[in-house]
């Protein structure tokens, strides 16, 4: 990995370093145990998932409550101190990383779920939660929480709000902002607000709750959030279908929708990410030699419903030329049928050659476009390019291996999103602008939304110590 560290003199002139004067101002806010010094102690602090990058803070604060937070965000811009929120470190876009080292605020003592409110199918939760423990928690009272990246098992829900994360079930049931109801918020200046509550329509000015939900953290800092629940659906089944041609398969699979079935899931899996996975599991993939995998859920609280639309969709795919369906139905099948899906980014990752890991969004319906120009992309700067993703909402993952210079590596992001721009997609869907893409921001947006964005932030942080370095050159 390479260690990134913002240029001193710049720094200089924006903010304060941490001194032992600031530690011992953190110490008496959170106790000694809440406070990380010392190189080796920061180190899991320094990084996400996002390939190549480290940037170390100079301290890392684990604060227990909202109180805390605030006096950490009052101290922070009373000095001029840059203050970097975390949450399980899963990211993809560096979005987490204290590139002007400062003061790194970490989650993982706020982890508590507060309240399940069976009445209004509502959780009350701190941002440091798991998010599939959050959705173990709400199903034994009959609950679901929908949103569920593939990194479930160890992303927070803060973070999700912070990036407003989606998921495999996005098709159906939509993203993290579709579930936020209410939030619990510190701002730069340290005050706190409460935004929005235990209601489903609320128009009251304009909608603060939605400004924060996706700000990746430079806005406001989340300390409590209220989210929508649902109820869980009775029965669902998976279907693993193969083909040996990815853009039949694509097409196939969209015309499920046609035939008025909203799939829980629409996942994709290229032949080639099969293979990784294949190695990396150490066993054998039904159908590994396929072109794709194509990862259907079907849910509803009527098992016979779920069974007409799963035989529906076996009729249809096989008459479209798959090469086989195989039905999951039980826990445990659903499980191994997931476990390549799931298991992709780490089976890329272990390969040690990661430069890019991406996420394109493009209408679904052009989604076989962009895969034949990423293969072409691929050919031109001699670099495997892996596919992967959500195939029902038009949002491609592309992981990137190979050897490539700066200049080289820049002209690869370029082309990749000049494509997905041409087809009317978006150089983000779920990942976040964060560090590694905010000097694309304006290949996607126009100046006019740039500059309100930038005069948004302005508002809310005009001492710009909040998540600093991100979004915005």
């Amino acid at each position: 990995m390479q260690v990134d560290t913002f240029p001193e003199d710049l720094r200089h002139m924006m903010y304060e370093k941490v001194n032992e004067e600031i530690v011992d101002e953190l110490r008496d806010v959170v106790g000694d145990d809440g406070v990380v010094v010392g190189e080796d102690e920061l180190e899991p602090y320094s990084h996400d998932e996002t390939p190549q990058l480290i940037f170390r803070p100079e301290v890392a604060v684990r604060p227990r409550d909202s109180f805390q937070v605030s006096r950490i965000v009052t101290l922070a811009n009373r000095r001029r101190l840059p203050l970097t929120p975390r949450g399980g470190g899963t990211g993809l876009s560096g979005g987490a990383l204290p590139v002007f080292g400062g003061i790194l605020i970490s989650f993982e003592r706020m982890n508590r779920i507060k309240e399940i409110d069976t009445a209004n199918l509502m959780a009350v939760v701190e941002p440091g939660v798991i998010t599939a423990d959050l959705d173990s928690e709400v199903a034994s009272y009959g609950f679901f929480y929908p949103p569920d990246p593939v990194s479930s098992d160890s992303c927070t829900l803060g973070g999700n709000i912070a990036e407003c994360a989606g998921g495999p079930r996005a098709v159906k049931y939509g993203v993290t902002r579709d579930y936020v109801q209410g939030l619990e918020v510190v701002f730069p200046d340290g005050n706190t607000a409460r935004l929005g509550g235990k209601l489903l329509k609320d128009v009251t000015g304009y909608s603060l709750l939605d400004i924060i939900v996706g700000s990746e953290g430079t806005l406001a800092i989340v300390t409590q959030a209220v989210l929508r629940l649902l109820p869980l659906p009775r029965h669902k089944v998976d279907l693993l279908v193969p083909f040996d041609n990815v853009r039949t398969a694509i097409e196939t699979v969209s015309g499920v929708m046609r035939e008025g079935i909203i799939p829980a899931t629409m996942e994709l899996m290229e032949g080639k990410s099969l293979k990784v996975c294949e190695s990396y599991l150490r066993r054998e993939i039904p159908f590994s030699d396929a072109a794709v995998h194509i990862l259907v859920q079907l849910d509803g609280s009527r098992r016979e419903d779920v069974t007409r639309a799963y035989e529906i969709v076996g009729e249809l795919v096989l008459g479209k030329g798959a090469l086989d369906v195989i039905v999951a139905e039980d826990k445990s099948t659903q499980e191994r049928v997931w476990e390549p899906r799931k298991n992709v980014g780490d089976a890329l990752k272990e390969s040690g050659n990661l430069i890019i890991r991406d996420d394109l969004v493009v209408p679904p319906s052009h989604i076989p476009t962009l895969i034949d120009e990423v293969r072409q992309i691929e050919q031109t700067h001699k670099v495997d390019i892996h596919c992967f993703g959500h195939v029902g909402d038009g949002n491609i993952h592309v992981d990137i291996e190979g050897d490539c210079t700066s200049d080289g590596k820049r002209e690869l992001i370029h082309d990749l999103y000049e494509v997905t721009l041409r087809l009317g997609g978006s150089i983000t869907a779920e990942h976040g602008i964060g560090f590694v893409k905010k000097s694309w921001l304006a290949m996607g947006l126009a100046q006019t939304e740039i500059d309100l964005m930038k005069r948004i932030k302005a508002s809310f942080d005009p001492n710009n110590i909040l998540n600093p370095g991100k979004i915005f050159e």
